[in-house]
C-alpha cells in the first residue's frame, strides 16, 4: 500500500474551528502539527481573516515557518458558500473575496483552493455536524427551480476556477451532506460540466457515510484524477457524525487501498473538530490511519 504523506487540519486545533485567527495563534497550531509528526497542515479562511489576518506578512511568516520545520501547506480553505445566491451584488463580493483567497493561497504556497457547497437556494438552513439519525427537512419554496440553481452554481464556480488557475491553483469541492453536490454521482455530473481542467473533489469520508454512501464505491466512481484532496473524518453511521478517524465505523483500511487503486496519488488530512483535546484525538487518530497503511488495522 502507498506511504502517503499525513496532513491535519489547524481548524482542528480549538474547540470551536478557528475561524479568526490572532497573533501567532496559527504558527503555534503549525509547531503542534509537526510535533505529532505530521507531514503538513491545511488552513482555513473566511471574508473576515481575508481583511484582517492572511496578509503578506503573515502569510509569508506562517509559509516560512512551515518550510522550516518540514511542513508542506496542503488545502486552503474558503469558507463561504454563496455561490447560488441570484443577486448580483453578492456575486460579486463572493468572486472578490475568492480572489483574495487565492492571493493569500499563492502567498502560504497551498496545493489547492477548497470550496464549501450551498444548499438548494431558500432552503431552510441545517446544523452542519447534525447527527446522521437527525429528522432533516429543507423546506424549500413551492416555486424553486432546481436547474436554474445548478446553472447559476456552476457558472460561479467556472469563474472561481479561471481566478485560481490564474495562480496555478486547483479548486477541491468539499461536497457536504445537504447540499446541491452531495452524493458521487452529482460529483460527476458537475466534474464533466465544469469544462476546466482545474477543477475536482474534496472527498470527506464522514460526509459519505452521513448519507449512507459507501466510501469505497464513491471513490471507484470519481476515480484518481476527480479526486483532489481527501479529508479522514469518522462516523458511527447513527447519532455521531462527527468522529476521529477510527472511532467510528470507516474502514480506512480499505479506503486507503481504493484510493491507491484509483490513482490518487495525493496525501489525506485528518479532520477532527468541537474537542478540547486536539492534541490527543489528532494523534489518536494518526496513529490509526499510519496502521491502515500498514495493513495493521
Amino acid at each position: 500500500m502507498r506511504n502517503r504523506k499525513i496532513y491535519s487540519v489547524a481548524w482542528g486545533w480549538t474547540p470551536i474551528p478557528e475561524d479568526m485567527p490572532s497573533g501567532d495563534s496559527l504558527l503555534r497550531t503549525a509547531d503542534s502539527v509537526k510535533m505529532l509528526g505530521f507531514d503538513g497542515i491545511d488552513f482555513l479562511s473566511t471574508y473576515e481573516s481575508l481583511d484582517e489576518y492572511y496578509d503578506e506578512d503573515r502569510c509569508g511568516e506562517l509559509r516560512d515557518r512551515c518550510t522550516a520545520s518540514g511542513l508542506s501547506i496542503g488545502g486552503f480553505v474558503f469558507q463561504s458558500d454563496l455561490w447560488n445566491i441570484p443577486d448580483p451584488e453578492v456575486q460579486e463580493k463572493q468572486l472578490e473575496y475568492f480572489s483574495k483567497c487565492a492571493v493569500a493561497a499563492s502567498r502560504l504556497g497551498a496545493k489547492a483552493i477548497s470550496c464549501i457547497l450551498p444548499g438548494p437556494y431558500g432552503a431552510r438552513p441545517t446544523r452542519g455536524n447534525a447527527s446522521p439519525s437527525e429528522k432533516k427537512a429543507t423546506n424549500l419554496p413551492s416555486d424553486y427551480d432546481w436547474q436554474k440553481d445548478w446553472d447559476l452554481f456552476v457558472s460561479m464556480l467556472r469563474k472561481a476556477c479561471d481566478i485560481a488557475g490564474g495562480y496555478h491553483l486547483p479548486i477541491a469541492l468539499e461536497c457536504f451532506p445537504g447540499s446541491l453536490c452531495s452524493t458521487p454521482h452529482a460529483m460527476l455530473a458537475i466534474c464533466d460540466q465544469m469544462g476546466r481542467k482545474n477543477f475536482g473533489i474534496q472527498l470527506d469520508t464522514a460526509h459519505l457515510i452521513n448519507q449512507r454512501i459507501d466510501v469505497e464505491t464513491a471513490i471507484y466512481m470519481l476515480g484518481g484524477q476527480r479526486i483532489v484532496n481527501v479529508h479522514f473524518k469518522d462516523s458511527d453511521g447513527l447519532t455521531r457524525g462527527n468522529l476521529p478517524a477510527g472511532c467510528g465505523i470507516a474502514d480506512y483500511t480499505a479506503i486507503l487501498g481504493a484510493l491507491d487503486n484509483v490513482g490518487y496519488h495525493g496525501s489525506v488530512s485528518i479532520e477532527v473538530e468541537f474537542t478540547d483535546k486536539p492534541k490527543r484525538y489528532m494523534k489518536q487518530a494518526l496513529d490509526h490511519i499510519r496502521l491502515c497503511m500498514q495493513e495493521k488495522y
